[in-house]
């Protein structure tokens, strides 16, 4: 009998093997897409009905991709832009700004979510940090808007001593209703720090100062519910998560 009908059916049998091994992966592949597509649209649809509002948003954005063509170079872009959506929606609010607060740039334009590390290690700006209110969108206490908290505030008593994180230069030292008593400490080109609603400033305009030095006191003043200290962090024009630089501190 021919050799060739023994070769040609092996043959035919790695192939057959070969495709059924094709046909085991790709319905692998399709059973993962399919169960993470099925995590996430779970995951939205929870916090959607929790959320009116940020149903809404979701809502509005994805229509909003939908009615636009995009190039292959903005696909990342509006990956970026869905997760801000998603998790930080805009509102149709009126404007405001409130120590720390903002809801007029719900975007992110004004702030930046992604991990910071400097080459430099901050000193704490109260003796005990005990956090209230982390980085981030929330409702406001003030406003009962949801808004941008562009800091971290630490519950600390009246009075209590609040340090520079780094050396740096008194870049503004003064008052207004909203901060309250509140200092900007350039360390920096790229690199701010900002101490709002303080009861006492214990320096000026120009000054510089080092790392730990005392300059202002723990207090309420301007839009605060109490005492604490409203620290920010503002890298390139930006506000940072304060927890990113502090990290090793706290």
């Amino acid at each position: 009998m021919d050799n060739n009908f023994y070769e040609n059916r092996e043959t035919r049998k790695r192939s057959t093997h070969e495709k059924q091994t094709d046909k085991n992966v790709m319905t692998k592949i399709i059973i993962i897409q399919l169960v993470l597509s099925l995590s996430v649209t779970g995951i939205l649809f929870a916090v959607c009905r929790k959320d009116s509002a940020l149903s809404q948003n979701i809502k509005t954005f994805y229509g909003t991709i939908c009615e636009k063509d995009i190039s292959v170079s903005e696909i990342l872009g509006v990956f970026k832009k869905v997760a801000k959506t998603t998790f930080a929606p805009s509102v149709s609010e009126e404007n405001t700004t409130v120590a720390g607060e903002t809801n007029n740039d719900l975007t992110g334009e004004k702030a930046d979510f992604s991990p910071v590390y400097l080459t430099v290690n901050f000193a704490n700006p109260v003796d005990k940090i005990n956090i209230s209110s982390h980085f981030g969108y929330r409702i406001s206490p003030i406003t009962h808007k949801y808004s941008l908290h562009t800091g971290i505030d630490m519950a600390s008593p009246e009075n209590s001593e609040i340090y520079a994180v780094y050396d740096g230069v008194i870049e503004k030292a003064d008052y207004n209703e909203v901060r309250g008593n509140y200092i900007i400490i350039k360390h920096s080109d790229s690199l701010k720090t900002t101490y709002n609603h303080c009861n006492k400033l214990l320096v000026k305009e120009n000054e510089k100062v080092k790392k730990g030095e005392k300059i202002a006191l723990v207090g309420a003043t301007g839009y605060a519910t109490g005492n604490h200290l409203h620290f920010e962090v503002l890298l390139n024009g930006k506000y940072v998560n304060p927890i990113w630089v502090l990290a090793d501190e706290i």
